[in-house]
């Protein structure tokens, strides 16, 4: 470790301080083909990956997508070259690589940007899925198994038979409180020995199965976590979090949730779903519910009806039938006489 407390690494990450800023200077260090895409033939772009000495890219990893900006490099002529990053990896060696589509010299002086919008949804969905577990944890006893960030989605995965509607709005309720007291969100960096000390103490749920220094990120007076993603700095930031759905899958309870400006958005496309379907039906909102209830129970009282009169007009079809039977026996027995 240095004298900040951060490891070295091949490339100094500048994503692992909550303060950090998303507009960085760095060098190129690195230079490889990523091959071709786009193209079924194996005739599309040619993409390259690139490293850098420092970045604030992050990587993807641990359940959380990359993130994506550009790279401004400065060429030998002055000219600045404007190149977008597609994807950000780490590989086995733990060099972080930037896929882009324009390839740029080992030594060139670059200015890297983060998306800062894409950034902090990433930050607010991830110290969400920290809070949320959590609060399963406290409120229910139950652990998270899995997590993971998708571009429309987020859920965990809970060890859980089943949550009851009740018990989901108490650890809802509870998540939103410690958003709205915006407690602090703090990181640092540990030594192997004293993150199992922590995790025998009870201080951390797991740790991950690598040597070296570890990072924590702590929820302050909530909970600390053993994770190396991007986080808001304080759970105020999370902005409110909305759980979506709940179903069952093999290993427990999925739960769908979001955070932010993401739980906005759903709130506000729901609402929107609900007057269609309320002018559909000529109700507003709140009594859609009660009228879908009416014409469901309208639609049990006319099945009734309907085998009702089926049963009756089968009932009246086997009488004529056996008329028309008992009239023929008779014809029949008048022409023998």
């Amino acid at each position: 470790m240095d004298g900040s407390g951060v490891p070295r690494t091949v490339a100094e990450r500048l994503y692992y301080d909550l303060d950090a800023a998303l507009e960085f200077q760095a060098v190129v260090t690195g230079l490889r083909s990523g091959g071709r895409e786009g193209g079924s033939d194996g005739q599309g772009k040619p993409l390259w990956h690139l490293a850098l000495d420092r970045t604030a890219f992050y990587p993807a990893g641990g359940g959380q997508p990359w993130d994506q900006g550009l790279l401004l490099a400065t060429l030998p002529n002055a000219e600045t070259l404007r190149v977008e990053v597609e994807r950000v990896e780490e590989d086995a060696a733990g060099q972080v690589w930037h896929a882009v589509w324009e390839p740029v010299a080992v030594g060139a002086p670059v200015l890297g940007r983060v998306d800062a919008e894409r950034r902090m949804d990433h930050a607010q969905q991830h110290s969400g899925q920290h809070l949320l577990s959590a609060m399963f944890l406290r409120e229910l006893g139950l652990p998270t198994v899995s997590f993971h960030l998708g571009a429309q989605s987020v859920t965990i995965d809970l060890k859980a038979e089943m949550i009851c509607p009740e018990d989901l709005a108490r650890v809802e309720d509870a998540v939103n409180r410690v958003i709205f007291e915006d407690r602090r969100m703090l990181s640092r960096w540990v030594e192997r020995e004293e993150a199992e000390q922590m995790l025998a103490r009870g201080e951390l749920r797991k740790l991950p199965e690598r040597a070296g220094p570890i990072r924590i990120v702590q929820m302050e007076g909530v909970e600390s976590n053993a994770c190396g993603g991007t986080h808001v700095r304080s759970t105020g930031a999370i902005g409110g979090l909305l759980v979506r759905r709940v179903e069952k899958v093999r290993q427990g309870q999925r739960v769908e949730f979001c955070c932010g400006l993401r739980a906005v958005r759903a709130a506000r496309s729901d609402l929107a779903r609900l007057r269609e379907s309320g002018a559909l039906l000529s109700v507003g909102p709140a009594e859609l519910a009660g009228r879908v209830a009416g014409l469901m129970e309208d639609r049990k009282q006319r099945a009734k009806e309907r085998k009702l009169l089926e049963r009756q007009i089968k009932e009246l079809e086997d009488r004529l039938r056996a008329s028309s039977q008992q009239r023929r026996r008779g014809d029949e027995g008048s022409e023998q006489g």
